[in-house]
C-alpha cells in the first residue's frame, strides 16, 4: 500500500481551502477513483508549520500512483500542486517495505 498525504499550511485567511476543495481534491478523487474526504487538523504542536486541513489518497503501490499520476489528471495535478506548492506539505507513504 502507497499514500500520499496532503496537509494545507494555516493561513490567517484561509484562502487557499477553496482551492484546494475545488482544484486539488476533484483532481485526487479522478485519479484514485475514491471518495477523498477533508479532515480538519486540530493540533500538531511538535511542529513548527501549522497545517488546518488534511487528506490522504491511497493506492495499491507506488508502481499504481506512478501509472495513474502519468494520466491526464495525474499531469493536471502535478501542474497545480507545483502552482501551489508553497500553501502545502505533501507526504508519500510507503507500506511494502522489503527488509
Amino acid at each position: 500500500m502507497y499514500k500520499q498525504l496532503f496537509f494545507l499550511h494555516k493561513s490567517e485567511e484561509d484562502k487557499a481551502l477553496s482551492h484546494f476543495n475545488e482544484a486539488i481534491i476533484p483532481l485526487l478523487m479522478d485519479i484514485s477513483g475514491k471518495e477523498i474526504k477533508l479532515a480538519e487538523v486540530e493540533s500538531n504542536l511538535l511542529i513548527d508549520q501549522k497545517y488546518s486541513f488534511f487528506c490522504e489518497v491511497e493506492f495499491k503501490s507506488k508502481d499504481e500512483m506512478d501509472r495513474l499520476m502519468n494520466s491526464k489528471s495525474g499531469k493536471q495535478l502535478t501542474k497545480t500542486l507545483m502552482d501551489f506548492h508553497k500553501m502545502i506539505t505533501v507526504i508519500s507513504i510507503n507500506y511494502d517495505i522489503k527488509k
